[in-house]
């Protein structure tokens, strides 16, 4: 079975009451496979992820239900569609996105050509206070606070040729994502254990090296150099015993598989805590400045945010691409024209 097979349409998957036992377990051997394959040797490692993994699964499933309406994206969707103008600044900006994206004109080479192209388009995002003019009541009051939104880098990598599907391979990737967590927190405890052991034999070197200094007539009568003082190799001593605790904290490299698959479990228990996906239904003026629906136009985007080390929000809209805004791509030459026979 490939990886994430699970999650295709012709293997089994969520549907609107329940999972399959037959997902869940094949959802297992997955995210084993892609964490470390050797948590097999866990003793009861399926029993362990089973109930973390259901969760999971029924999380992603209501997550799908989050993400916004697909728009289409063509050479006049700038100006018909208040979502995507407030995306980019001006029509040509679209265009050139499209136009330019490889992974985008590679994928419409490959599909069939009657086949639709759905995608995501994922980009930054931020949120910025800005100061401007503002009405209260019938006055025009300076120095109003504005949340104004600003979206950039953007990134197509994420490609089906149904909306169904396209939001299968989105709930794959948030699964992926929390896979990619759990290997951040294997790691760090990984890296903790090599720092601790290391700056244990560090010290002990350093202990020993004083200690032989402080034996025999050398050591008062030749070169071999002062004695540790007793506050230095009390000092030596407190860090080796604060050491030892932090390293019997980890529990012994035997154990080490064991806390991993702890580590899994945990993350997949409480997908909540990690990935999100939020829906947002805004209304933004021409400078994309948060206004009422009175005097702005409704733009709706996904947010979803992944809880890593390092926390990365990026906002997303789902498309269907027109093939005409794809433009012509590569040229077609000698080297590559037998692709195309």
């Amino acid at each position: 079975m490939g990886l994430l097979d699970w999650f295709r349409s012709s293997t089994p998957k969520l549907d609107e009451t329940r999972i399959s036992q037959a997902a869940i377990d094949e959802a297992i051997d997955y995210v084993v496979k892609v964490t470390d394959a050797r948590l097999t040797l866990v003793n009861h490692y399926r029993p362990r992820l089973a109930g973390p993994v259901t969760r999971t699964l029924e999380y992603l499933h209501d997550q799908r239900g989050l993400m916004p309406a697909t728009r289409h994206a063509n050479s006049m969707s700038w100006s018909i569609d208040p979502t995507l103008r407030a995306m980019f600044g001006q029509s040509a900006d679209l265009v050139r996105t499209f136009q330019r994206c490889d992974m985008l004109r590679d994928y419409a080479a490959s599909a069939p050509a009657m086949d639709p192209i759905y995608t995501i388009l994922g980009m930054d995002f931020e949120e910025q206070q800005r100061f401007g003019t503002g009405l209260q009541g019938q006055m025009v009051v300076r120095d109003v606070a504005r949340t104004a939104l600003s979206f950039s880098h953007y990134r197509m990598r994420l490609f089906a040729r149904s909306e169904d599907d396209l939001a299968r391979a989105f709930s794959r990737r948030l699964f992926d994502e929390l896979a990619l967590i759990s290997l951040e927190r294997m790691q760090a405890e990984t890296d903790a254990r090599r720092e601790l052991e290391e700056d244990r034999q560090l010290l002990g070197a350093r202990l020993n090296t004083f200690n032989q200094r402080g034996m025999g007539a050398e050591s008062f009568l030749g070169e071999a150099g002062a004695a540790l003082s007793p506050e230095e190799s009390q000092r030596l001593l407190r860090r080796l015993e604060e050491n030892e605790t932090r390293l019997a904290a980890l529990g012994s490299p035997s154990e080490s598989l064991d806390r991993q698959l702890d580590y899994l479990a945990e993350v997949l228990a409480e997908p909540m805590n990690y990935v999100s996906v939020d829906k947002r239904c805004l209304h933004l003026d021409s400078m994309n400045a948060v206004v009422d629906a009175e005097t702005g136009e409704a733009v709706e985007f996904g947010v979803v945010t992944f809880m890593r080390q390092r926390p990365v929000t990026r906002a997303f809209v789902p498309l269907v691409v027109d093939r005409g805004l794809i433009g012509e791509g590569r040229k077609l030459t000698l080297e590559n024209a037998e692709r195309w026979l």
